[in-house]
């Protein structure tokens, strides 16, 4: 079916929703309360859930088993259920129907058996949400997330699923845009779970961002014409198609990779049982581009715009010819620029969580002092930044203020010029944000560039970097900043590597993730990497935006007795690295002589300043004033003994080559542990400046 076709039947039910919704009055006694039936009970006995129960008993909970997913929800669990009503299903069939699928709305028109058991498992598995594994989490309508924005946990068909709220009446939402949700017949609580009733069935998008640009380069009312094509001739549509790792799914079920036993806690820590693959596009909308080049649409070239960015003078060292699928090339470098090679959801685009002054309550929560991120762009290694702060009013790509960072600041932006405002992200309802399976595409209306002012704006700062940040992968398979406390083990050898960036070099290594939520751990962003026994890992590491001096830091805790000694390898080379000075002890921590860690005092700022500057002499340095380590709690990095961090190295940088950095075991002692919180880039101009000292953020 043609893209428009499909846009005017969702326009259509969209329109016959809101009719419907926004005609029911709220009436809290009709909220039922089952604590003492499961959901499959409840189901059972209300006939508009007749044929939503006959499609459970069907369908089989996996290929592997004869359990029924009716069976499930009879059993004890945590389980989310949008349950369509008969009607609903009906709707849903017309659809088929109109698209072509089926000659005839009903269930015996299903060309052959395949067909049938795929919208069969599309209904089923996408009206439930497993809680079970990550802390009990059911969502009643007030725990559903913000506007436009994704559910913490998957559907059991591994799918994201969204919420929109109506604008005159927030009492009534929409599951991805036109599920509604009853309003009078929600929040039902059962033995193992809630049910919400729904007037439509939940059928997210099977479309990859390589197919959709595909089909967006022959539909000029798309919006995204324009990159559409440009994507295409830049020979990424293949690479913006893939999914997950499928051979590492079986490998995982089919018990080829196994749980560890992590024996300082005698605990088994099981390994991630997918591994997605996701993409995020920035792109220009074509109205962008008809006000820029002052042209109708179907008259812009790939010309027209290459002419354009060359006479911009952007990428001034790029190739302009017409190899567009070299990365070199002018166009290319512009094109991938804009993507990033990890899925970024509406509230993951910045990551809150224990930055000074926020405390997580639940929806609309206003941000404190900024949240950033500095992305590894695709082709051509480079920098983008994400943005947010409370003076901010948004989400921004290359924002630059000047912040209030003195040792008795605030933190927050003080002022903000035009040059530095950077590209605001609309992720309202109303805007042209498509999600896909794999992936979003967020428009932009200004023209998105890795020039010399970012460049010069990235150049001007310190780059810290959670460690999850080298391994987007965790984003894209939703391990960050997770509404659940979680650990995660990856197996030690080069057949089963998950991270293309954070490899393991030893088969003695046992090497865990952990997601510290609400643990108040002193960690930013809660995570951390923790390796065990024999370990020995390596990471590459994030461009510079220029060559120049750099510090490189290490951000460690020493919240448990376990941590251990490691050598630090640095250098381009990945086989042979060289030693980044003596070996780090990271049991050592601010009660230790050794680190002549004292506290700030409230009155002499010059006093504070010489404590810094005599840690620095012996290579350590307290830790940021930036997060606390309980989310709204007053203790900061900077006022904790145990949060420091360690100058692994002062060298020269190449911002065209690749550094990586290692990290070996020097001890016999198999329990005594790797663990990385966060890294730092730090120019010359910022810890070596004499007019203006490293601020304490």
């Amino acid at each position: 079916m043609k893209f428009k076709e499909f846009n005017l039947i969702s326009i259509l039910l969209m329109v016959l929703v809101l009719a419907s919704s926004c005609s029911e009055e709220v009436d809290s006694s009709s909220r039922y309360v089952f604590k003492e039936r499961t959901i499959a009970s409840y189901l059972s006995e209300h006939e508009q859930f007749s044929e939503y129960v006959r499609l459970l008993k069907e369908q089989k909970v996996s290929e592997l088993s004869e359990t029924s997913m009716y069976q499930l929800m009879t059993a004890y669990g945590a389980y989310t259920c949008f349950a369509p009503t008969n009607d609903a299903i009906q709707l849903y069939l017309d659809t088929l129907c109109i698209k072509g699928i089926i000659p005839e709305p009903n269930w015996d028109a299903f060309p052959d058996e395949r067909t049938l058991d795929s919208i069969r498992y599309v209904i089923v598995m996408n009206s439930l949400i497993d809680g079970k594994d990550a802390d009990r989490k059911m969502f009643t309508v007030g725990e559903f997330p913000d506007n436009n924005e994704e559910f913490s946990l998957n559907t059991m068909a591994d799918c994201k699923i969204s919420v929109i709220y109506a604008r005159n009446n927030p009492d009534s939402c929409f599951i991805d845009g036109i599920c509604p949700v009853s309003v009078t017949n929600r929040d039902i609580e059962c033995l193992n779970g809630y049910i919400h009733e729904l007037g439509y069935t939940i059928n997210p998008t099977g479309e990859t961002l390589g197919s959709t640009l595909h089909l967006y380069a022959t539909q000029p009312d798309c919006g995204y014409f324009i990159m559409a094509k440009l994507v295409e001739i830049c020979g990424l549509t293949d690479t913006l198609s893939v999914v997950k790792d499928y051979e590492w799914e079986k490998k995982v079920k089919t018990g080829v990779i196994t749980a560890d036993w992590w024996s300082n806690l005698s605990v088994y820590i099981n390994p991630p049982e997918r591994r997605k693959f996701g993409f995020t596009l920035f792109a220009e909308t074509d109205d962008f581009w008809t006000q820029t080049l002052k042209k109708d649409l179907l008259d812009i070239t790939i010309d027209d715009i290459r002419e354009w960015v060359a006479s911009q003078g952007f990428y001034p060292e790029a190739i302009n010819d017409d190899n567009y699928t070299n990365e070199n090339n002018l166009i290319n470098q512009f094109v991938t620029y804009h993507l990033l090679p990890c899925r970024l959801a509406v509230d993951k685009l910045v990551l809150h969580y224990n930055e000074k002054g926020y405390k997580p309550n639940g929806r609309n929560q206003k941000p404190t002092v900024p949240v950033w991120n500095h992305y590894v762009t695709m082709g051509k290694r480079r920098l983008l930044r994400l943005w947010e702060s409370a003076e901010s009013n948004g989400i921004y790509l290359n924002r630059f203020p000047e912040l209030d960072n003195s040792r008795h600041g605030t933190y927050h932006e003080l002022s903000c010029s035009e040059e530095n405002e950077g590209i605001f992200l609309n992720t309202s309802v109303d805007s042209k944000l498509v999600k896909l399976l794999n992936s979003i595409i967020y428009p932009i209306d200004k023209v998105l560039v890795y020039d010399g002012h970012v460049r010069q704006e990235l150049m001007r700062t310190r780059l810290r970097y959670d460690i999850y940040e080298f391994m987007p992968e965790m984003m894209s398979n939703d391990m960050r900043v997770m509404s659940y406390f979680a650990r995660f083990y990856f197996p030690a050898d080069e057949i089963h590597q998950y991270f293309q960036d954070f490899n393991v070099n030893s088969k003695d290594t046992h090497f865990y993730l952990l997601n510290g939520i609400n643990q108040n751990w002193p960690n930013y962003q809660a995570d951390e990497v923790l390796c065990e026994g024999v370990y020995d890992v390596t990471v590459r590491l994030p461009p510079v935006p220029m060559s120049g001096t750099y510090e490189i830091r290490m951000g460690v805790s020493t919240e448990s007795p376990w941590r251990g000694i490691c050598q630090v390898y640095y250098g381009e080379n990945k086989e042979a690295l060289y030693p980044a000075g003596i070996p780090v002890n990271m049991s050592l921590g601010g009660t230790d002589p050794m680190l002549r860690w004292e506290e700030d005092t409230k009155e002499d700022d010059d006093y504070n300043a010489e404590i810094d500057k005599r840690m620095r002499n012996n290579g350590f340095m307290k830790g940021p004033e930036y997060f606390t380590e309980t989310p709204g709690g007053s203790d900061t990095g900077r006022s904790l003994r145990k949060t420091t961090r360690r100058i692994l190295l002062r060298t020269h940088v190449d911002a065209d080559k690749v550094y990586y950095l290692r990290f070996k075991s020097v001890q016999d002692k198999k329990d005594k542990q790797l663990f990385v919180d966060y890294i730092e880039w730090c120019p010359k101009e910022i810890y070596d400046n004499p007019n203006s000292p490293e601020d304490i953020w």
